[in-house]
């Protein structure tokens, strides 16, 4: 569990490819309806069935097998199983709950662990009316000696629901993992290899340094302006980084203020503060209610949302700070 760009597929994906296991990467991103979830989840079986063997006759009577009490057509493809849902409406609770039995079945009989990683699963929360398919994770996942499920989502808010509360299937189903930025002494020592590979020269301790400023450790924007960074024939200097960096915000000023004027006046002035300020602490004290010019409810609502869907954070000094870097550059562009 993360916010968004922390590095969770790539980090799952990691240690998936370590343990060489057959694997299903199903992302949930698209799924609109509970139709969807199980169409993605059937989909990704079929991909994992060719994982599982290898001869394409055999595959072929597999999946055919594995799909025919489904209502579901399947052919051979270059990629391996290719899947036909419109012959008959599918049943997304049962179809699913009947797929992963078989599955299980499947994989026990061939003695294999097979992993299931259901990717951006809080749209199973957004999209679904009831817990009837959590329900139905829940009871395969804790049936199940072959089936090893990996649950990854970046709206924090959801899942913390979905894992968290007493009253869900998945209460306290998963050993949680929850990433935080990587530490500036990792990054250094991962740029300074990258830097040796591609110039035969570490980085000087400022131009490092100003990369991890500019980023603010936030892993998809080091790799971002690393990458830019890399595409010239020498190592960059501090000024070279900087220009770069203003660079990539201008270019992209546009599209995240696009993003910034979905929020509601009093939430974009919050944000518009909280880039000002970098130690901003008891933001219900009263003077912090004078300075922002809001109510106390007013204030509590803002937070609130902004925190839940990953513009603002809590540092460990208990001060307010906006995620996400471009944002945060962004405003500050603006006020100047």
């Amino acid at each position: 569990m993360s916010p968004r760009r922390y590095g969770k597929t790539s980090l799952a994906m990691r240690a998936i490819e370590q343990l060489q296991y057959p694997y299903a990467d199903i992302d949930l991103f698209k799924a609109c309806d509970e139709h969807d979830i199980a169409k993605i989840i059937l989909t990704g079986i079929g991909q994992l069935l060719g994982q599982i063997e290898s001869s394409p006759k055999k595959l072929l009577a597999i999946a055919a097998d594995f799909f025919n009490t489904l209502s579901i057509n399947v052919s051979l493809v270059h990629a391996g199983i290719a899947l036909d849902f419109s012959k008959k409406e599918i049943k997304p609770i049962d179809t699913v709950l009947n797929a992963l039995k078989k599955l299980q079945t499947l994989a026990a009989k061939k003695n294999k662990k097979v992993i299931l990683f259901l990717d951006e699963f809080q749209a199973v929360s957004e999209v679904t009316k009831n817990y009837a398919l959590e329900a139905v994770l829940r009871e395969v996942a804790q049936k199940s000696k072959n089936l090893l499920f990996i649950f990854s989502g970046s709206n924090r808010h959801l899942m913390e629901k979905m894992f968290f509360d007493k009253k869900r299937p998945l209460y306290k189903l998963c050993d949680l993992i929850v990433l935080d930025r990587i530490e500036a002494v990792h990054y250094i020592r991962h740029i300074q290899n990258a830097a040796k590979h591609e110039w035969k020269t570490e980085l000087s301790d400022s131009a490092i340094q100003e990369i991890l400023k500019l980023s603010e450790l936030h892993p998809y924007y080091v790799n971002k302006l690393c990458s830019l960074l890399w595409q010239n024939d020498k190592p960059p200097s501090e000024k070279s980084i900087n220009e770069t960096w203003k660079r990539f915000v201008l270019e992209n000023k546009s599209v995240t203020e696009r993003e910034l004027l979905l929020l509601t006046p009093l939430r974009r002035k919050l944000l518009i503060i909280f880039s000002e300020n970098a130690n901003i602490k008891g933001i219900y004290a009263k003077d912090s209610l004078t300075m922002v010019g809001l109510s106390l409810g007013g204030i509590q609502k803002s937070i609130k949302h902004l925190t839940q869907m990953d513009y603002v954070y809590v540092d460990q000094d208990g001060c307010y700070k906006i995620l996400d870097p471009l944002i945060k550059n962004v405003l500050i562009l603006e006020k100047e």
